[in-house]
């Protein structure tokens, strides 16, 4: 599965989400990019106030260490790319 997520989409919002298992996640949170009266807003998707139904992506890995090598070499790969 490919799943495509643009910068306009993605908040500041980001939790990290461990599991009694040992597994642990860091999930990043996305915001409706909406536009209205020929504006563009951002904002999480809320039903009703305390209602939050906004779209995340969550990143799992088997320990802090490995999630941390995995997030590294992705990033090491961006600085590296032209």
């Amino acid at each position: 599965m490919r799943v495509n997520i643009y910068e306009e989409e993605l908040s500041d919002r980001v939790e990290i989400v461990p599991k009694q298992s040992g597994f642990i996640g860091i999930r990043l949170y996305m915001h409706l990019p909406v536009t209205t009266d020929r504006q563009q807003l951002r904002g999480p998707f809320m039903h009703r106030p305390g209602d939050d139904d906004s779209s995340a992506v969550t990143f799992w890995a088997k320990d802090k260490a490995t999630l941390r090598q995995l997030l590294q070499r992705a990033l090491k790969q961006l600085d590296s790319a032209d």
